[in-house]
């Protein structure tokens, strides 16, 4: 059960370092964010991307295993 939590978290944060703004080819950007709320700086006025909302989907997840089973070992 740990170790489902901690692979959530382990994708939530993979997904929520990255840019994920919108390419020309209509990808993610895949540069690095240079901080918490700020994208790379071609995708400075981004505000919410479909990377943000999965990442934060997985954490959410996260939280609701371990609310609902606890910390099984």
């Amino acid at each position: 059960m740990l170790l489902a939590v901690a692979l959530l978290v382990i994708g939530g944060t993979a997904l929520l370092s990255r840019c994920g703004g919108p390419t020309a080819f209509h990808r993610p950007c895949r540069r690095r964010r240079r901080g918490l709320f700020a994208r790379c700086r071609d995708h400075a006025f981004t505000l919410v991307t479909i990377t943000d909302l999965a990442g934060l989907t997985l954490y959410g997840l996260a939280g609701g295993m371990l609310a609902l089973f606890g910390p099984v070992v």
